[in-house]
């Protein structure tokens, strides 16, 4: 590839980019009247659903020559997490466009994660406004906040309202991953997370001393067996499958991730808690699970507690009878693009419409491409950007229309 002019699509995306949606203030003002303003030039409806002050929703509306029918959802998320700038080779902000390695590649925080998917979108939309094309589907372009610290303040208190239901929703694009070969990653669910805090009360008295019955001793058979669970699944991973990156999702991860008690080093700690972070596999039963826990916990006279409690983990299993899955399957056909369903092994807002029974694929055309979520320097290809537009200009044809 040589070096040539900006195309305006880019141009547009790089405003995007450079909006700083950041934690822990995310400029979500300046998103909504970027969007809106996108959104009139093209000529589409848009709508603002506020549930959370500050933090709205943005809808854009493509219509459809039947709205009585189920609608498409194309949908992503408009804050980024924050950055070391001064681990970054360009600002992380100004979303430069550089020429490396006989491509152009646009580096920015947000780019891979998730607003190239998102402003590719809109570029989809724009370019099927402009040609005249009636669809038969409405198409929603969905644009929400807050997803990167868990989404409850965005697509969980939309998905609840009456506007969300007023969409009437049979089919959701959801966020992807970008894959670093020809590979289109369908995820169709996702692990739930499920930490459990785990305290322990018990006999103190000086350090010299060898004190019965204290709290690290109940504690510490817990945190064995949460470490040997942690340790089976890790061996299930590595063991069943040859692609460990690919099959994630289809096992419990366990990790330790605080460990609490004492306060002088002389003194034998009253109370000890131990904190694991667990991402639980759709496969698994949840409730089956947290009682496991609880048991553990009860026999060792361990106090249990078990921050979130939500136990509703759905899959989208992919199905090549439904017109919906076919529609996609043939677009990626065209693409050369080899679909593989998968589990999602953290959390994403596609999870707030499948709790609505919603069908939810996350799906990224980013091929070819080192997946660069929350890393430094993360960046995304111009070609491949482009490529998007045209792959989601086919995406919304083909399901609009099913």
């Amino acid at each position: 590839m040589t070096q040539n002019q900006e195309p305006a699509s880019v141009s547009r995306f790089r405003k995007y980019l450079q909006i700083k949606s950041v934690h822990p203030k995310p400029d979500y003002e300046s998103i909504k009247n970027y969007l809106i303003e996108q959104a009139d030039e093209i000529g589409l409806e848009h709508q603002v659903v506020e549930c959370v002050e500050g933090k709205p929703v943005i809808i854009i509306k493509l219509a459809g020559s039947d709205p009585t029918q189920k609608s498409i959802l194309l949908s992503s998320h408009t804050d980024v997490v924050p950055v070391f700038e001064d681990q970054w080779k360009y600002p992380p902000f100004a979303a430069e466009r550089v020429f490396e390695d006989g491509e152009y590649r646009i580096y920015a925080r947000g780019s891979q994660d998730m607003k190239a998917q998102g402003f590719s979108y809109m570029e989809a939309l724009r370019a099927i406004k402009n040609s005249g094309q009636k669809l038969t589907r409405n198409v929603f372009a969905i644009y929400a906040p807050d997803e990167e610290i868990g989404g409850a303040d965005g697509v969980g208190v939309f998905s609840e309202t009456k506007e969300f239901e007023a969409l009437n929703a049979g089919f959701d694009i959801d966020e992807g991953i970008s894959s670093p070969e020809n590979i289109l990653w369908a995820l169709g669910a996702e692990r739930l997370v499920s930490a459990v805090k785990l305290t322990a009360h018990g006999n103190t008295g000086h350090g010299s001393q060898f004190i019965e019955g204290t709290a690290i001793e109940k504690l510490l058979p817990v945190i064995n067996a949460m470490m040997a669970l942690r340790e089976e699944e890790k061996n299930r991973l590595e063991t069943t499958w040859n692609n460990k990156e690919e099959h994630q999702g289809e096992v419990t991860a366990v990790n330790l991730t605080i460990l609490e008690g004492g306060k002088q080093q002389n003194v034998v700690p009253a109370t000890y808690s131990a904190t694991f972070d667990i991402r639980v596999s759709p496969r698994r039963n949840i409730v089956e699970f947290r009682k496991m826990i609880s048991d553990l916990a009860e026999k060792h006279g361990v106090e249990c507690q078990f921050p979130y409690d939500e136990t509703r983990n759905p899959i989208s299993e992919w199905d090549s009878t439904n017109p919906f899955f076919s529609s996609i399957e043939s677009v990626c056909t065209k693409y050369g693009r080899k679909i593989v369903p998968t589990i999602f092994p953290a959390a994403t807002d596609a999870r707030y419409v499948r709790y609505k029974g919603i069908p939810a694929i996350g799906m990224c055309p980013f091929v070819n491409l080192p997946p660069l979520a929350h890393a430094h320097n993360e960046y995304v290809t111009e070609s491949e950007y482009l490529k998007a537009i045209s792959f989601y200009i086919d995406i919304v044809n083909e399901l609009a229309n099913v």
